[in-house]
């Protein structure tokens, strides 16, 4: 309920907050049918591979009998396929012959290969499998996708737009968790209707990229090759530090995508504290506070920050960031009004990435030359690959170890944001230097 109320606040103080239409043209781009394809497309995507994140490690350590440890290991292993598929992504996402379409075709054609093997999966090393097809997919997905927002957008409205793809993002992420909870009931448990369910959600994917999505990469008379172009992003020093920042913010998305249901359901009482008894109960506390709170808030927040200095907004997500999981630490650690510390704790982290993740992109298509756009997003998209090969593996090992382990983890994780708010500050220093030497 309290999540409720929270997110009808803020959807009723932003709608009364546009005063004319052009303010809704403004805040939504309603002038832009592209970015409405695109976010359409996320929110499709994200339905299937939302599901597959958020079920894995409920489904392979609660039901197959994996232990925490080693899903979260498979899990860090599809990021660092992650990896691969972002630099491979970006380079086809820049080629002439390929360009953005074609590489979004691609990541959907492998998020149905990776359905059709999880629904098999009974072991480890199947699952690591399925895990690096996943890795594969989802870095072609985000490389191209991010560059063909970027195509279509002003860099004045570009962190709008971004918002509006974040809201298509938590939609259909929570679209997809309640959607498997519900499946998960009336299959009687059995995992593999749930991930059949998601291939065929990645083959409507598919066939919307074909149909609907135009290929929006811009012929310019500047080219390079996909290695020139990668080694230009890598000597971009203020580039390579705003990844180093990305890195944690990264990892704190992957720790509440991953861990926190896992931690909740098997260390909360208040919410479930057995294996079997609460993935309904988890899911829909997830879905609600923290998807479908940031999906309410993300525009509101995009537009109330827009006239803030955009690494200034970042240094404010991270300490909301650092709120949350103290707050994760009060809920484990004190049994008086558990539940509720525990939904103030996804409330807090709610905002804090959705304050993140319009800002960072619109800063990454800041620093990015126009034909190299697939190569910097491939470059800086190396955060999320990094970030959710450590979270899941961290989180894993955390929730593996006794309770006092697990509920001191959230603390260390907190404090860590100490040294985000300084790398932000030296990437702020370096941007101050080179608009100085642009314009002397």
């Amino acid at each position: 309920m309290g999540c409720l109320l929270a997110v009808g606040a803020i959807a009723s103080a932003y709608f009364m907050s546009l005063e004319n239409p052009s303010d809704w043209s403004t805040a939504l781009q309603l002038d832009n049918r592209q970015i409405w394809i695109q976010a359409a497309g996320r929110s499709l995507c994200q339905v299937a591979s939302g599901l597959i994140y958020f079920y894995i490690p409920l489904v392979f350590v609660n039901q197959v009998g994996l232990s925490a440890t080693s899903v979260g290991l498979s899990m860090g292993i599809s990021s660092l396929a992650g990896i691969a598929g972002h630099l491979l992504g970006g380079a086809l996402a820049d080629s002439p012959r390929f360009g953005r379409k074609t590489t979004l075709s691609l990541s959907a054609g492998l998020g149905v290969l990776v359905s059709l093997v999880l629904a098999v999966t009974q072991t480890l090393p199947m699952l690591i499998v399925a895990s690096l097809l996943l890795g594969l997919s989802v870095g072609f997905y985000w490389t191209a996708a991010d560059a063909a927002v970027m195509d279509v957008t002003l860099p004045e409205s570009r962190h709008q737009a971004f918002a509006i793809m974040s809201v298509a993002e938590n939609v259909g992420v929570g679209i997809g968790v309640l959607g498997g909870g519900v499946l998960l009931t009336i299959a009687n448990q059995r995992h593999e209707l749930l991930f059949l369910g998601c291939g065929l959600i990645f083959l409507a994917f598919l066939i919307m990229v074909q149909i609907a999505i135009a290929e929006t990469r811009q012929v310019t008379t500047k080219s390079h090759t996909p290695i020139q172009g990668f080694l230009v992003a890598l000597q971009d020093k203020a580039l390579i530090t705003f990844i180093l920042a990305n890195v944690l913010f990264t990892t704190y998305v992957a720790l509440v995508t991953s861990t926190v249901p896992l931690y909740f359901t098997n260390f909360i009482p208040a919410i479930g504290a057995t294996p079997n008894a609460s993935l309904a109960d988890t899911a829909s506390l997830y879905t609600w506070c923290y998807i479908g709170l940031g999906a309410v808030a993300q525009l509101p927040i995009a537009q109330a920050f827009t006239a803030f200095p955009r690494t200034r907004v970042l240094m404010i997500a991270m300490l909301m960031s650092s709120l949350g999981f103290c707050l994760l630490w009060v809920t484990g650690r004190f049994a008086t009004y558990q539940y509720w510390t525990g939904v103030a704790a996804l409330c807090v982290m709610a905002i804090a990435s959705v304050t993140y993740k319009p800002f960072a992109a619109a800063i990454v298509s800041e620093l990015a030359p126009e034909n190299l756009r697939g190569a910097y997003v491939a470059v800086s998209s190396q955060c999320w690959a990094i970030g959710y090969f450590m979270g899941p593996l961290l989180g894993g090992w955390a929730m593996d170890q006794s309770a006092i382990v697990a509920h001191n983890f959230w603390l260390v994780v907190a404090a860590s944001t100490s040294i985000g708010l300084l790398v932000l500050r030296l990437f702020e220093a370096q941007r101050e230097e080179q608009r100085s030497i642009e314009a002397g």
